[in-house]
């Protein structure tokens, strides 16, 4: 992996873990934007264990394997083109959260592949 792609990469796992742990707790801001676009409360839990998952891939890409780091991020782009679908559903025009996460998945899918 080049620099640029392990930089990207380590910056999208830091954030997604903290993202994860966010969710896993059920910080209020997190629940409210959940509920508000309309995804099951009671699935927070999925939401939570896959940001850590993917970070956790990201890192294991990083320093082991890297198509693992690549089909992580790809698992983020999923995710977080998933999140700006459910706030444009839900007529949510705050975007700059989940459209910032893409980016940069998208980003680091891209250098690192």
């Amino acid at each position: 992996m080049t620099i640029p792609a392990i930089v990207v990469a380590a910056v999208l796992a830091a954030a997604v873990t903290g993202s994860g742990v966010a969710t896993l707790t059920r910080q209020p801001m997190i629940v409210e934007t959940i509920a508000a676009v309309g995804f099951p409360l009671r699935l927070l839990w999925l939401l939570g264990a896959l940001k850590l998952l993917a970070a956790a891939g990201l890192c294991a890409g990083i320093l082991l394997w890297p198509p693992l780091a690549l089909a992580a991020a790809a698992g983020l782009v999923g995710y977080f083109a998933a999140a700006v679908w459910f706030h444009l559903r839900a007529g949510r025009r705050d975007l700059l959260a989940p459209g910032l996460y893409l980016a940069v998945s998208v980003a680091a899918a891209v250098l690192i592949a």
